[in-house]
């Protein structure tokens, strides 16, 4: 495939005897279709055949870019990260080396990978002269089975190393790569990617501007103690059983309601969650909500804003509605912390 970034995957083959095979396939600037490919001459692009595409409205392809790059982090582990852009913001980088608002997105846990799929819903930010940026940092599976479990990956007691890529990660686009600022640099992930930003924020809160941490699995010691939480020992598969006291210190060494430093600049943090969630229980993000608020400068530091949904589980709104005016309140929020308001 032509793009460096890329998501492609078997489809529905209902035929088995045949010398052809459906594929998905899409990309951060290409939307989903679906591929027609001859198993005798896969690489043969004359071959292939689009047999259906989704349509997305008033999009231009061309207007849009994308690439992958490795950045290599403080143990010299090489991580992926993917961006998309539009290609005017990218050419003025290179040709004045002004800096770019940069959203930077992770999860990085269970072995999941984080896509370099399409989403229209990212298009509102990018046209607002934002480039999204995708971590891979180890904990997922992007790079193989070897990129989640121990010793190498970010399981159980080598956890530190999904904060560390990220934070490393965000040093680079700041430092090396010069394609942004902290006051211009914001972080997001959803769940166990709400304890990467909130252990990454702790841990270098200089290098952000603003912070979303979506039904944030924040407050890791005292969850993973309650075996009366239905999911509980189900997880000590992923972070290790806090009966034994090297896991206990482990977590607590980075569990982000225990780590909140004080008297330093924070950056600005929207928290939500869901009264009807199973899996992060609502009170995680209010109490490290809290924890920030007490313990963050005030004088510096950006507003911590929580929002908890009082019908909503741990995936959001089951409407799509619903679900895009959800999207649209964290996109707000992000978009008057960084000043942009203006679409192009």
């Amino acid at each position: 495939f032509d793009e460096s970034a890329y998501d492609v995957g078997v489809g529905v083959n209902y035929d088995y005897s045949t010398e052809k095979l459906t594929l998905y396939y899409n990309s951060l600037t290409t939307p989903l279709q679906s591929l027609q490919v001859t198993m005798n001459d896969p690489n043969n692009k004359d071959k292939r055949v689009v047999l259906k595409k989704k349509n997305v409205p008033g999009y231009e392809k061309s207007t849009y870019g994308c690439q992958r790059i490795n950045v290599t982090v403080r143990d010299g582990t090489e991580v992926p990260v993917s961006m998309v852009y539009r290609n005017d913001d990218m050419e003025e980088h290179i040709a004045n080396g002004t800096t770019m608002p940069v959203h930077l997105v992770g999860y990085g846990s269970y072995g999941l990978c984080s896509e370099a799929d399409f989403s229209a819903t990212r298009l509102p930010l990018l046209n607002r002269g934002i480039i999204y940026a995708i971590a891979h940092v180890r904990g997922g599976g992007e790079m193989g089975r070897q990129w989640y479990e121990e010793p190498n990956g970010a399981k159980y007691l080598c956890k530190k190393n999904t904060f560390n890529d990220f934070c490393d990660v965000a040093k680079w686009l700041i430092e090396d790569k010069k394609l942004t600022t902290p006051p211009q640099l914001s972080c997001e992930g959803r769940s166990a990617g709400g304890l990467l930003i909130g252990a990454s924020i702790n841990q270098a809160p200089e290098l952000f501007g603003v912070a979303i941490l979506g039904v944030p699995f924040v407050d890791v010691v005292c969850t993973m103690t309650d075996s009366s939480i239905p999911l509980t020992c189900a997880e000590w598969e992923e972070w290790g059983n806090p009966n034994e006291e090297k896991f206990f210190e482990y977590m607590k060494s980075y569990s982000p309601i225990n780590n909140v430093k004080q008297g330093v600049k924070y950056p600005s943090c929207l928290l939500t969650g869901g009264l009807h969630d199973p899996r992060v229980q609502y009170w995680e993000p209010a109490k490290f909500a809290a924890e920030l608020r007490h313990g963050h400068d005030k004088d510096s530091s950006g507003p911590v804003c929580l929002k908890i949904d009082m019908t909503a589980g741990h995936f959001s709104a089951s409407d799509r509605y619903k679900y895009l005016s959800e999207l649209a309140f964290d996109y707000a929020f992000l978009l008057d912390q960084l000043g942009l308001n203006e679409k192009k």
